[in-house]
């Protein structure tokens, strides 16, 4: 038996991957190509041996070449991938009668298989004729204009290939790089220039020459009338030879920069011109032409979409990172702050400033009305911003006297119903007989004493917010009809036939365990989902207590103004109290303890008289032992706390004892005996007494 030697074998082996052929089904119609060399590659690029006419194709999909006689086929990592037999591959050896698929194009290896029928003009794929349109005769009219077509089909592929590069940017700079690359690569310009208004002003973002060098100086080589003409009328511009066109005689740009080609296409978003494309060419006239302006229209309008919303993600970015840094810096600050106090060696002014340090960050909405720089408030802000434009039901939770309705203004003022009425009220403040009559209002002779038409409080909102506050008081009846009105949309007057359509965002608060309620059945659970779309809870002044200077402040300041009197000084002591205090009550106690300082205060407000509720004792704090019956410590601390506020009060009323009397509601007998009593003295004679 003859045993071939290794030369015989490497032939034979050779000459079986000789003769095999493509049978290719694309855009392009059917074509049949036979493989003479060992390598073939595949794309949507006419730099490519077989170019696939499918918008799926990348420029570079894939390769086959021979090895050892046998044929394999690899992916160029494309975009979409490449399959064979309907299996996604990576590379893969190819046997006679395989498909492979790119996209919707398919190309059959070696033969077509028997049960493959032949393709039809109701298939997915344009039937052209496939030697007009690949060979196209230059000499011939079709010839020329199957070439502009297959050059323009090129280009919109191109375009589209692009735009879905683009989505995946969302750097600034980086995009403009992109986007002047490929359009200098499409229009055949010599430059590009990426233009965008700063302040009403052009200025170059980016600039590119045909070799992708940057330009320097690049805003003294842009022609500003074409640029200005551009972006004041919104009307692209295109003129072959610039230096002689009729519009720009008067310009002395063009003459200098000695340009001939010159297109520029404005940029566009949401109906406005936010900048331009600008292309030159300095050597050759007529470089663009009508289909090469829309082209770069077309890339122009989709390249605006797309710098949006990278500038959009770094405005984003850029805020997040502020808000990080803000909260950082106030938390070193309250920990600065709580140092001091607790050394008492901190001055109210140096308190106040010290957390004024501590920038708000950048929010959506305006938040001006709430005081604080804490950061369980800033979270909350965060949490708001993200739907207070929507109509979403919102509820908020937190104790008595934390503020339930200033958040709920502020979700009011930032949506888009801010010009329409924000109605409030206190469901545990209405009686439970005219609950109804209040939320849905009543018809002339429902009932005793109702004389006339009343608009209920969702006629009073419609349009705009209503505020529930409390909503754990509702009874189980008027929760039945709220779900109904939530459900529907509609009203019926008490004693009215007619049912009124309303349009009202809700947004409704507790100071209860609203999920215990839930479970207890006190509250509806179905409504209960239909308001608790978003939660807010609101911390307790406890937890933000760095916060408390800056409220001290803006109460004074408030509280000063009302009683047209002058800013009194605010004792260290006095801070320090009130920094410790345990606060049930929340702001709304603090409001009210800061009024009531200002009201009694001289010219400086000290901590003896504060009121005894905030200076109780807090939780493990030690004290001295006190000596005496309760009645006896009781009627001590009465007396000292009395003879506190007289001596304050006169102080404040220039010891003017009438109006003091008056202000503290005894006689004036009474007054002067209590003077005596307590041996007040007035430490200087600024005038006699009335």
């Amino acid at each position: 038996m003859d045993v071939p030697d290794r030369g015989q074998k490497a032939r034979s082996a050779k000459s079986d991957g000789v003769g095999k052929k493509l049978f290719i089904r694309d855009a392009a119609g059917d074509r049949e190509i036979s493989l003479t060399s060992d390598g073939v590659h595949l794309g949507r690029s006419r730099e490519n041996d077989v170019e696939i006419a499918d918008i799926s194709a990348s420029r570079q999909h894939c390769r086959m070449e021979r090895l050892q006689g046998r044929w394999h086929i690899e992916d160029l990592r494309s975009r979409n991938g490449t399959m064979v037999n309907g299996i996604l591959i990576r590379r893969q050896p190819l046997v006679s009668g395989d498909m492979i698929e790119i996209g919707k194009t398919r190309i059959f290896f070696d033969k077509i298989p028997e049960e493959v029928s032949p393709s039809s003009p109701h298939e997915d794929t344009l039937i052209l004729n496939t030697e007009y349109f690949l060979e196209p005769d230059e000499n011939d009219d079709k010839g020329h204009e199957a070439s502009r077509l297959e050059e323009e089909r090129e280009i919109f592929l191109r375009l589209l290939e692009l735009s879905r590069d683009l989505c995946s940017i969302l750097i600034t700079e980086e995009l403009y790089d992109v986007i002047l690359q490929n359009v200098i690569e499409i229009s055949g310009a010599e430059r590009g220039f990426l233009i965008v208004e700063d302040d009403g002003e052009p200025v170059v973002a980016a600039s590119r020459n045909i070799d992708r060098d940057v330009i320097r100086r690049a805003h003294l080589q842009v022609s500003q009338s074409i640029t200005r003409r551009v972006l004041d009328s919104g009307e692209p511009v295109l003129t072959g030879d610039a230096r002689m066109d009729d519009r720009f005689e008067e310009s002395a740009s063009i003459a200098n920069l000695r340009l001939e080609s010159v297109l520029c296409v404005p940029l566009r978003m949401r109906g406005n011109v936010h900048g331009a494309i600008y292309l030159d060419n300095r050597f050759e006239k007529d470089t663009f032409h009508p289909g090469t302006l829309r082209f770069v229209s077309f890339l122009a309008d989709q390249a605006s979409i797309f710098i949006e919303n990278a500038r959009l993600f770094e405005e984003l970015r850029r805020k997040q990172h502020s808000h990080l840094a803000a909260r950082q810096q106030v938390e070193e600050l309250n920990r600065e702050l709580q140092e001091l106090l607790l050394a008492r060696e901190v001055e109210p002014e140096q308190a106040r400033e010290l957390m004024k340090k501590g920038a708000r960050p950048d929010f959506r909405h305006s938040y001006d009305r709430i005081v604080t720089r804490s950061p369980a408030m800033m979270a909350v802000f965060e949490l708001l911003d993200r739907v207070i434009h929507t109509d979403m039901p919102v509820l908020i939770l937190g104790e008595s006297g934390t503020g339930k309705e200033l958040i709920a203004q502020a979700v009011h003022q930032g949506s888009d119903r801010s010009s329409a009425p924000f109605v409030s009220q206190n469901c545990a403040a209405i009686p439970a007989n005219l609950l109804e009559s209040e939320f849905f209002g009543h018809s002339k002779g429902a009932f005793t004493g109702a004389h006339r038409d009343k608009k209920g409080l969702f006629e009073l909102a419609d349009g705009g917010t209503l505020f529930l506050d409390e909503i754990g008081d509702m009874s189980p009846d008027l929760q039945a009809k709220l779900l109904r009105v939530l459900e529907d949309g509609v009203i019926r007057p008490v004693g009215s036939r007619d049912v009124v359509k309303v349009d009202v965002r809700i947004v409704s608060a507790t100071n209860q365990n609203i999920d215990e309620q839930v479970r207890s059945a006190g509250f509806r659970e179905d409504l209960y989902y239909r308001l608790n779309v978003l939660t807010v809870k609101l911390p307790p002044l406890r937890d933000r207590r760095e916060d408390i200077p800056l409220l001290v402040d803006f109460f004074i300041e408030r509280s000063c103004s009302r009683l047209g009197k002058d800013r009194p000084m605010l004792d260290p002591r006095t801070l320090y109290a009130l920094y410790h205090s345990p606060w049930p009550g929340n702001v709304r106690q603090l409001e009210n303890e800061v009024d009531r300082l200002v009201a009694l205060s001289g010219d400086v407000i000290l901590p003896e008289i504060i009121s005894t509720s905030v200076l109780s004792q807090k939780p493990g704090e030690q004290r001295e032992p006190l000596r005496g019956t309760l009645r006896e410590l009781v009627a001590e601390a009465t007396e000292s706390l009395e003879g506190q506020v007289i001596s304050a009060t006169l102080d404040q009323n220039n010891w003017n004892k009438s109006q003091t009397a008056r202000l503290l509601g005894v006689s004036r007998p009474t007054l002067d005996q209590k003077i005596e009593r307590y041996r007040i003295v007035r430490e200087e004679e600024n005038g006699d007494e009335q």
